[in-house]
């Protein structure tokens, strides 16, 4: 990004200068007074070496349709440098808090979401933490449920915690990338997130379900509307994080989670990073062949394209081969054109194949959201649930909690 990052005194006051800087909408005082325990010499721009895997827990899967407003009219001023991916005349999203909170509830949860909030059941469990369902009662009466992730690995470090959380942060208000209201470092060590709940699982789980009710026939897995509001949302979410000047690195199925009314967020941001990053991270089988060979990178190169030829293996997934297809998807890497399924609509796979296409010539976030396979696509509900783009899905909505259940909580 065009502005240097400081290096962090361990002192709230920095870090909101930090997060002003990112032009975060979002009460970035709260979120520094949150994070007292950053180590005084770690810095926001910093990439871990950390190993990274699939740490993806819980989501909800749904779909929605795409809209394309004129401005980011919540930000205060412009980023020095602007993405490789979005000219400046290119139109900006706008977005309004994904929560729907009032002010005093939201501040509540971020200076005591953490503190305050009551188990109700485990969500996941993996190598490097937990995932529970929690409830919170906010100062207004209303009763959430919010997901709390709680991460022990050692391959887990504060600099890997920082970047997830200024990934989460810096997307705050996009619908498209999972909400986040707080976030701590205990005492033991751990990070902990409070997340917004998504209650459907992830795209990868709705996948290999769809494969398994196509029982082998050669077929689409969904309907082409279907594929279309999917992928709007996804690409929606990238081109946001992308004219931030920031790569999501680790774009797959596994890390888009279905929200309660089915939009598909993205998640899992720890290994996001600026699009000048151009080292390898995230998950080896969707990693882009210029990542492992730079002669392939071409020049000007930034890692905003890498994130778009995982797009382009998820796109093909969504399409026909899920999880890998039997060594099919391998055969698609290798030539697209002329190894996707005959069933595929030719906008579709041309789609795929501008997506999967070299370094140099691989299209962009905002040149895919305007190729001809999402013509007719009603833009401007893409936030408000799959009935707005034709079809309707079985979703799972979040429990309700009744304030008489609870238990009482000291003040």
């Amino acid at each position: 990004m065009g502005r240097s990052m400081k290096v962090l005194d361990g002192r709230a006051a920095a870090l909101h200068d930090q997060m002003k800087a990112l032009n975060l909408r979002r009460k970035s005082r709260s979120y520094a007074n949150n994070l007292h325990e950053i180590d005084s010499m770690s810095q926001l721009s910093v990439a871990s070496t950390a190993a990274f895997e699939d740490t993806t827990e819980c989501g909800d899967n749904t779909t929605l349709a795409i809209a394309i407003p004129e401005d980011y009219s919540d930000c205060d001023e412009e980023l020095e440098s602007p993405s490789s991916s979005a000219s400046p005349e290119s139109p900006r999203l706008a977005y309004q808090s994904p929560t729907g909170l009032c002010d005093e509830d939201l501040a509540f949860l971020q200076s005591s979401g953490l503190e305050r909030c009551t188990p109700l059941k485990a969500l996941g469990e993996g190598g490097y933490g937990t995932v529970d369902l929690v409830q919170v009662t906010l100062p207004s009466g209303r009763n959430i449920v919010a997901a709390r992730k709680v991460i022990h690995s050692p391959l887990y470090n504060q600099a890997r915690y920082e970047r997830e959380l200024r990934g989460l942060m810096l997307c705050a208000d996009c619908p498209f990338v999972v909400d986040v209201y707080t976030s701590r470092v205990t005492a033991e060590g751990s990070f902990e997130f409070l997340l917004d709940y998504a209650p459907n699982g992830t795209l990868g789980d709705m996948l290999k379900a769809m494969e398994q009710r196509r029982r082998g026939k050669e077929r689409l897995l969904m309907p082409v509307n279907r594929i279309q509001y999917y992928a709007a949302c996804i690409l929606q979410g990238l081109y946001f994080i992308h004219s931030r000047g920031q790569a999501h690195r680790d774009v797959k199925p596994g890390n888009v989670l279905m929200a309660a009314n089915g939009r598909p967020q993205l998640a899992d941001t720890d290994s996001m990073d600026a699009v000048t990053v151009t080292k390898r991270a995230g998950t080896t089988s969707y990693q882009a062949p210029e990542l492992w060979r730079a002669s392939l990178q071409g020049p000007g190169y930034t890692a905003d394209r890498a994130d778009m030829y995982a797009m382009g293996i998820t796109l093909a997934e969504m399409t026909c081969h899920p999880a890998g297809g039997n060594g099919k998807l391998q055969a698609v890497k290798d030539d697209p054109a002329a190894n996707l399924p005959e069933y595929v609509p030719a906008d579709l796979k041309d789609l795929i194949c501008g997506m999967l296409a070299p370094a140099p010539k691989r299209l962009t976030a905002e040149q895919a959201l305007s190729h001809k396979f999402f013509e007719g696509l009603a833009w401007q509900h893409l936030v408000e649930g799959p009935l707005s783009a034709g079809f309707s899905v079985e979703l799972k909505s979040a429990p309700s909690v009744e304030a008489s259940m609870l238990p009482v909580l000291d003040p």
